[in-house]
């Protein structure tokens, strides 16, 4: 009986460390592909969405609002942070990561875990911290105006404001950092944009401080679903 339990066990396992050991090379040959190709798809994400936004044109204080907001440690991290209060789960770093290396589109799910590891190993690896600024300010997607995707600080102020983004006020370059939680939904001038900016400045003045990681709308979110708190602390596993 003892013997047949044994066989059983074995036969359990084999399959189980088959898995794993395919997942591991799954995801080693999708770390070894972007850092392959990220050379190549930085230079065609300017192809495609335009080259028209240096950091120093917006200013240190606007790159100061925006990761204020958006990703309080993007020089510190190395492309991930799943530790700080109010940023959320996704950094610059991840969030160019969804554009660059998935041109399919980004699903939720265990897409997470590529898009992590590839913003820690390839593309924070490979391309400094002010070219992914730069990059993030010409690429970062804002939605979309009569079917067509909008990408890009410059083309956004224009669409949304009719100026370029040197012309804007700080309230109006908030309302544009304000999009980010829900392009589609918190566009300039509606009522959702409005009271996201005012969030943001409450919080901007220390009149709020987030509860958790995942309490990006500053309401008091102390923690997510099991299906996120997991993943979380799956990524951090991966990511020390």
């Amino acid at each position: 009986m003892k013997v047949l339990t044994r066989k059983a066990k074995s036969l359990w396992l084999l399959p189980t460390i088959g898995f794993f050991v395919i997942l591991v090379l799954y995801y080693l040959w999708a770390i070894f592909d972007a850092r392959s190709n990220t050379q190549s798809y930085v230079a065609a994400a300017y192809s495609k969405w335009g080259d028209t936004v240096d950091v120093s044109e917006v200013g240190s204080e606007r790159i100061g609002l925006l990761l204020a907001v958006e990703d309080p440690t993007f020089f510190k991290h190395r492309g991930v942070d799943l530790g700080t209060p109010g940023a959320g789960m996704t950094t610059l770093t991840q969030g160019l990561v969804k554009l660059l290396y998935f041109p399919n589109g980004f699903k939720q799910g265990l897409a997470k875990i590529r898009q992590t590891l590839i913003a820690q190993h390839a593309l924070d690896a490979l391309v400094s911290k002010d070219e992914q600024l730069r990059l993030f300010l010409n690429i970062a997607y804002f939605g979309t105006e009569n079917g067509k995707p909008i990408h890009g600080f410059d083309s956004a102020s224009k669409i949304y404001f009719g100026k370029g983004i040197s012309e804007l006020t700080n309230q109006e370059f908030l309302s544009l950092i304000a999009m980010f939680i829900g392009p589609n939904n918190l566009k300039p001038g509606t009522d959702e944009n409005r009271r996201r900016v005012e969030s943001i400045q409450a919080f901007l003045a220390g009149k709020i401080i987030p509860a958790s990681v995942l309490d990006v709308e500053y309401e008091g979110k102390r923690s997510g679903n099991f299906a996120e708190e997991a993943l979380m602390v799956f990524l951090r596993f991966l990511t020390v």
